[in-house]
């Protein structure tokens, strides 16, 4: 929830923003202890250009977003006032939903709200290891340097996801052009081969009257099947999204037998890149962990990370609950607990991040080598099996005629 506020500190000076709080009682709370004498507090409904971007088709590609910080960062560091930047950005930015936002950030901004909250309120667009590093930015007065850090961070993300994304594209094309191949043979090659065979007297083969069967079923009962296997696809992704499915399946990508490395290299990866990024840029450690465990994308490292904050909240040090929850790499750990003792703590994770990131190019092009031949491998025993099926009539035929004469 967000609330806006408006106050006045110990000189009288009005002052006006946005808090993000779970309640109305903490941002009371939040605004007291800093001396605030609160004038007005109201909960922040979204506006009719917040509910438009909201239901805007797709989501602002990560290059354009490391073209609009590097832009805004150079921008900055000429001089320009960050009201005349946006001005500027808002112009020029060919996607449309972020030219809305930067427009609304903008009017924002104009409005006396600081960057890093007029950023909050657009989380379809900027994440929150995004607003977090702006706000260290701000408070610390070294903004350009963190938009800086921030476009390498966001490059080397979009670099991982986008090696994942081409080499599942092959997998995914072949598997779909064998089920198709599959399915015509089956529904409609193999029953005029059998009207014909079955005319002439022949009695159909065991394999060749099962896939029959299979193909009548298919021609017959597509809608009813495809509408359940949308169902079921629809009621996995739903439970998927509550915090025990989600736990399940993200366990169960970890323990894979082909992919789990890879899932783990990754989610190590941006593990260690983001809190990295986050304690470089000046993010107190427990707060960084915070952001790192919404962003990390797995819901089991999630819960490691959080019992390790809870740890270190109470004194221990990073190393020590990180090893106990069994979830990193012994290297990892160790990696860990060498740069806390040496006082370099994010160029150590930046480091390991940068270990990882190789590993897992390296594991995803070994998939691909691995799945290649065995997806031909597959493929071929299928298409095949449904060949050697249809032509085991003819063979029967064969065998019959030539029994006779």
């Amino acid at each position: 929830m967000q609330f806006e506020y408006k106050v006045r500190d110990v000189q009288g000076n009005l002052l006006r923003g946005i808090l993000e709080a779970d309640d109305r009682d903490a941002v009371i709370q939040s605004l007291l202890s800093q001396n605030y004498y609160i004038t007005r507090l109201e909960e922040v409904q979204a506006s009719s250009r917040q509910i438009e971007l909201s239901f805007s088709l797709g989501r602002v590609p990560t290059r354009d977003l490391v073209l609009m910080t590097r832009q805004l960062a150079t921008m900055l560091s000429a001089g320009l006032s960050i009201l005349r930047a946006f001005n500027i950005l808002a112009e020029q930015t060919e996607n449309k939903l972020l030219r809305k936002t930067l427009i609304q950030v903008r009017d924002d901004i104009e409005e006396g709200i600081p960057l890093w909250q007029a950023l909050a309120r657009h989380p379809k667009v900027f994440s929150k290891v995004y607003v977090s590093m702006v706000r260290a930015g701000e408070l610390g007065g070294v903004l350009e340097g963190v938009l800086e850090r921030l476009c390498e961070h966001l490059e080397r993300e979009d670099e991982i996801n986008s090696k994942v994304k081409t080499a599942s594209i092959y997998p995914s094309i072949i598997a779909v052009f064998a089920v198709a191949v599959v399915f015509f043979i089956i529904s409609f090659i193999m029953p005029t081969f059998a009207g014909m065979f079955e005319s002439a007297g022949a009695e159909l083969p065991a394999p060749t009257r099962m896939l029959l069967g299979i193909g009548l079923f298919l021609k017959q009962k597509w809608f009813l099947l495809l509408t359940a296997v949308i169902a079921l696809a629809l009621g996995l992704k739903a439970w998927g999204r509550t915090d025990r499915g989600r736990f399940f399946f993200d366990s169960l990508y970890l323990r894979l037998p082909l992919t789990g490395k890879a899932v783990s290299k990754i989610t190590v990866a941006r593990f260690a890149r983001t809190m990295g990024t986050l304690l470089r840029s000046g993010i107190p450690v427990l707060q960084a962990m915070e952001v790192v465990e919404d962003v990390v994308g797995n819901a089991v490292i999630a819960r490691a990370i959080r019992e390790a904050r809870e740890s270190i909240s109470e004194g221990d040090y990073i190393n020590v609950p990180l090893a106990q929850t069994g979830v990193f790499e012994p290297m990892v750990v160790q990696m860990i607990a060498v740069g806390e003792e040496t006082g370099a703590l994010d160029g150590m994770l930046v480091k390991l991040s940068d270990y990882f990131e190789r590993e897992v190019m390296h594991t995803v092009d070994s998939l691909m080598a691995m799945l290649e031949p065995l997806l031909i491998i597959v493929v071929a025993l299928m298409v095949g099996g449904v060949v050697v099926s249809t032509l085991l009539p003819v063979f029967e035929m064969v065998n019959v005629v030539g029994a006779g004469v």
